[in-house]
């Protein structure tokens, strides 16, 4: 699982050490994004001393998190009924008082859970869909920022800056099914240092629609593909509500994408397909592949276009 955060970590180290010999000015003008997956859709993203948490799962073990099962049927008229679902790794330490930022991609309970909901201090700062905000206030938190896709709001960090894009997020292909689960988000993140900058873009809960490949499309090249996996609902009444491999394949190569780093698989029960079908399927690509385990890190770097 975590067979390339080695050569991650040690571009990282490369890139610095060739910097210095070769530029030294250019150590003014860059710096590294450290990213830890923390598992599911969580993942603690730090640059230049500001730390975003995405999507936060804090629940472990058996009682998770409380939420339908999108891939049990049920009778659409009625609903789904509700019940515990199983996380199976570990919850890596997150130092939460330190956090800057929540970046939620929508509020379903399989991404931002019961246990963060009563646990997360309630003035910390949170980008979201607008259509979620009356949802997260109820919750106690305060200091909301709901953006509509294309809305982008900048933060300092440091002596750099992150620019951070709403794209919209199609969680079903099915138009009579938008009603129930939503509309959400990904996020296009660029992180700027001086001249330098590195731009990553988390799909949230997505399928490769025209709409979201146009959105993203119009921003500009991709340094890092981030998607969220596992074919969740394939085997319910919804359908397919999360890409599996091959949505990943033909999303990566629509954008020209350098690098694949893909989230959302394993952590829980609830997803249908193991990250194994990915690796297969990537063997040949023009973009690289970057597998961790939950708690790993990856270290990129404005410094040079991966």
């Amino acid at each position: 699982m975590s067979r390339s955060i080695s050569k991650s970590m040690s571009k990282c180290i490369i890139g610095f050490i060739l910097a210095l010999v070769f530029s030294p000015a250019l150590l003014a003008k860059a710096a590294d994004i450290n990213i830890q997956w923390l598992g599911g859709p969580s993942m603690l993203i730090e640059f230049n001393g500001m730390k975003i948490l995405t999507d936060p799962m804090l629940g472990e073990g058996d009682r998770a998190f409380e939420m339908a099962n999108p891939n049990e049927m049920f009778d659409l008229n009625k609903g789904p009924s509700i019940r515990f679902h199983r996380r199976l790794t570990a919850l890596p330490d997150i130092d939460l008082p330190s956090l800057d930022l929540i970046l939620l991609s929508h509020a379903h309970e399989d991404h931002f859970d019961q246990k963060a909901q009563s646990t997360l201090a309630k003035s910390l700062p949170f980008i979201l869909p607008i259509d979620d905000a009356s949802k997260v206030k109820e919750a106690g938190f305060t200091q909301l920022s709901a953006l509509q896709a294309g809305q982008t709001k900048t933060y300092t960090a440091g002596q750099g800056q992150i620019h951070i894009t709403a794209i919209p997020a199609d969680h079903t292909d099915n138009k009579a099914l938008e009603p129930l689960l939503g509309h959400g988000l990904g996020y296009l993140i660029k992180f700027i240092e001086g001249k330098q900058q590195f731009t990553l873009y988390w799909t949230g809960d997505t399928l490769t629609t025209p709409r979201v490949i146009n959105a993203v499309n119009a921003l500009g090249k991709i340094d890092l593909l981030v998607p969220n996996m596992g074919r969740v609902g394939t085997t319910g009444p919804l359908g397919k509500i999360s890409m599996g491999a091959s949505d990943v394949i033909t999303l990566a190569n629509t954008l020209n994408v350098k690098k694949v780093f893909p989230i959302h698989h394993t952590s829980y029960a609830l997803y249908l397909e193991p990250i194994s079908e990915l690796s297969k399927l990537a063997g040949n690509q023009a973009w690289g592949l970057d597998i961790l385990s939950e708690g790993s890190t990856l270290c990129y770097s404005t410094r040079t276009r991966h």
